[in-house]
């Protein structure tokens, strides 16, 4: 079916897998995320409330305005930017990280 969400979890490395295209989840980290950037539902959806209730402590240690959701690290160094639609090796290294980013974005 066109346009069907795939229900096929893709482990990406033995910490960061896709429960479906859209989302990735990083159990080392303790975030998931979409394409719009850190996502508290889905982090409770699929890491559960004590992750979620983490990631809310840190967030309210930075602070709501200073934590930017659109721009991460993931445990491996791969950096997603919600705002460029792309994620890449390292917040340094602008080489795109292809299965990451057609996860997320495509």
């Amino acid at each position: 079916m066109s346009g069907s969400v795939s229900a096929v979890t893709t482990e990406l490395t033995p910490h960061i897998y896709s429960p479906y295209k859209g989302v990735i989840c990083d159990k080392k980290a303790g975030f998931c995320v979409d394409s719009f950037g850190i996502s508290m539902a889905f982090t409770q959806e699929y890491l559960g409330d004590e992750a979620q209730k983490e990631i809310m402590k840190v967030i309210d240690s930075i602070g709501t305005k200073n934590f930017d959701t659109t721009r991460y690290s993931l445990s491996n160094g791969v950096y997603c930017d919600s705002l460029k639609q792309g994620c890449f090796k390292s917040r340094f290294n602008d080489t795109r990280e292809v299965k990451f980013s057609d996860i997320l974005f495509n």
